[in-house]
């Protein structure tokens, strides 16, 4: 099993030390990173894409939670968790908000750390799990929806329940630009000019070029 990927924030060089030396004998752990400001953090977390993110909340250029707004983007499997000096009830709800789940207030024990990163890793297995698991039943709707206006289509239906699939596809963002023009004839036929005018705007926003 890979070592869990841990990326340590704080813009105190003798703290980042101090972490790293705790999760050293950690056979389960690396830390692969270490930013000394939000920013960097950012930047680390965009490049390594970390499993966990260990943030300092009071940090220059860029507090800990403007960070992880904005690692949210830019590595979004990567699972925060904050270490304030002080508990701070505003902060702390902020932070929950962005979907921190661990909180450690300075100073912490070695224990309690490695016991927050395995817990906040683990969340980030579930999550991603989920996410996959998601992914793959949109992807099986995806399919199934095809295959029914593909059937449909050929059977010449345009009955309201055909109509109903029919305007699903052609609402979907991926959709074949040439199967929505050849189902446009149907919603001709049936005079639903609101859902023809949808199809006209698409098709047309697909043939112009960008830039």
């Amino acid at each position: 099993m890979s070592p869990i990927r841990i990326l340590i924030a704080d813009d105190a060089l003798e703290f980042r030390k101090s972490v790293r030396t705790m999760l050293a004998l950690e056979r389960d752990m690396e830390v692969v990173a270490l930013a000394r400001d939000g920013q960097e953090a950012v930047e680390m977390a965009q490049k390594l894409q970390p499993d966990v993110a260990v943030m300092d909340i009071n940090m220059p250029r860029m507090s800990g939670l403007a960070a992880i707004r904005n690692m949210q983007a830019a590595s979004p499997g990567t699972v925060p968790m904050i270490i304030s000096s002080e508990e701070q009830r505003d902060t702390l709800l902020e932070a929950m908000a962005l979907g921190v789940r661990d909180y450690l207030l300075k100073p912490f024990t070695a224990d309690a750390l490695t016991a927050a990163i395995r817990k906040a890793a683990a969340q980030g297995t579930q999550v991603k799990t989920q996410a996959e698991a998601a992914k793959a039943a949109r992807h099986e709707r995806d399919k199934l929806l095809l295959q029914l206006v593909l059937e449909y289509f050929k059977a010449g239906r345009t009955d309201n329940d055909a109509l109903k699939i029919y305007a699903q596809y052609v609402a979907h963002p991926l959709a074949d630009p040439d199967l929505i023009a050849r189902l446009a004839e149907v919603f001709v036929a049936r005079r639903d000019w609101r859902t023809l005018r949808a199809i006209c705007d698409r098709l047309l926003a697909a043939s112009t070029p960008q830039g």
